[in-house]
């Protein structure tokens, strides 16, 4: 008997899990259009030393999880405009969008007349928003270093050919970061309502809507694994450029027992990035004189000095069913199997079969596969 995917162990034992995006973003700005057409600024956090880091909004990141299903030929509960039409208001219908399923929505549904049987009309009572808070949220992403304010400009200030005058010049914001992006997911709401129950406790049932449609356990595995196959793909679509790919270099995935878990903070902690290559030379002014400068090959290794995450693994050692860690191995100073040796050393000896380092493309062939077709 093979052994189960880790897709179907997130949907069959877990109660929660958690996801790590770990990524580099160059030369860019992914929260471009915020700031208005003047200039476009970078939403930044600022640190408990007074330091500052760019910061990608979940808003940006859903969006762009949702460009991607709609590439594929996904359906989508997105309003877009259509030429001399207002925009259109979301369905807000979890059953048809998978975007309305894993993420939720909020509507505000006007009270309307109603018919009494003899005829009259008489006023309802406005109905409340309507929402589905989403089972798959996120507080977004974070850089990991400190963010320097760079300047790039969208247009030239001085025309070169002289055939042009002037133009509106734009600033943009840019940054150069390895960010780390924190997604949580409430396993049991995935294509489900909670129903709260007369003894106080809550049942789940399929979601369902008026014509008696519901979302099957196929549809829930299937929608969990185009979540999942969106985090390989994730990009922002830039005005007059090319998307720029956000491709992770560490992808976590942690099954839970309990919810609220969260080991992010701790692998913040722990991960380590630096320069490869750094090398002196000497360099010639225009005026004669030699001066030393430094030469960066632009080369990055990923490492980990795993001390808090190995901490707070022994923490939640009750809650853990199973981590799996997969890196992309030529970004690291070591293996994925010597990275797990050494941790495995310092855990629990409970947790010692349960957190697994392995190459991310392994990690991917388990989340995101085609089911063989039953004869």
């Amino acid at each position: 008997m093979s052994e189960k995917k880790l897709i179907d162990k997130i949907l069959d034992d877990a109660r929660w899990v958690e996801v790590i995006d770990i990524f580099r973003v160059e030369s860019a700005n992914i929260n471009a259009g915020e700031g208005g057409p003047a200039e476009i600024d970078v939403k930044t956090v600022h640190l408990e030393d007074g330091t500052v880091v760019p910061r990608i909004s979940p808003q940006a990141i859903f969006r762009m999880i949702r460009d991607y299903w709609i590439e594929e030929g996904e359906k989508v509960d997105v309003a877009r405009e259509e030429p001399g039409k207002p925009a259109p208001l979301p369905e807000c219908n979890p059953v048809k969008y998978i975007d309305d399923d894993l993420f939720g929505y909020l509507m505000a549904r006007a009270g309307s007349s109603d018919e009494t049987s003899e005829g009259s009309k008489r006023a309802k009572k406005p109905k409340g928003p309507e929402s589905r808070p989403g089972p798959i949220r996120s507080i977004g992403a974070i850089g990991l270093f400190e963010y320097p304010d760079d300047t790039d400009f969208l247009t030239s200030i001085v025309s070169t050919t002289e055939a042009e005058a002037g133009g509106s010049m734009v600033t943009k914001r840019i940054y150069t970061n390895t960010f780390i992006l924190p997604i949580w997911c409430d396993v049991r709401r995935i294509g489900q309502e909670a129903i709260p129950q007369k003894d106080k406790t809550i049942e789940f049932k399929p979601l369902t809507n008026a014509d008696g449609d519901k979302i099957t356990s196929e549809e829930r595995k299937r929608r969990l694994m185009r979540f999942f196959e969106s985090l390989f793909y994730l990009g922002k679509l830039m005005p007059g450029a090319s998307k720029m790919p956000l491709s992770p270099k560490i992808l976590v995935v942690g099954l839970f027992k309990k919810p609220n878990i969260t080991l992010y903070d701790a692998l913040e902690n722990d991960l380590n990035v630096r320069i490869k290559e750094v090398r002196l030379q000497k360099e010639q002014t225009r005026t004669g004189e030699e001066r030393i400068v430094s030469i960066a090959s632009g080369k990055v290794v990923f490492s980990l000095e795993p001390n808090a995450f190995i901490e707070k693994c022994n923490l939640y050692k009750d809650d853990i069913i199973e981590i799996k860690i997969g890196i992309l191995e030529s970004f690291f100073n070591k293996s994925a199997s010597e990275i797990e040796e050494e941790i495995t050393a310092k855990l629990d000896n409970s947790l010692k079969s349960k957190i697994k380092f392995i190459k991310l493309e392994d990690l991917k062939k388990e989340l995101v596969f085609k089911e063989e077709k039953k004869n």
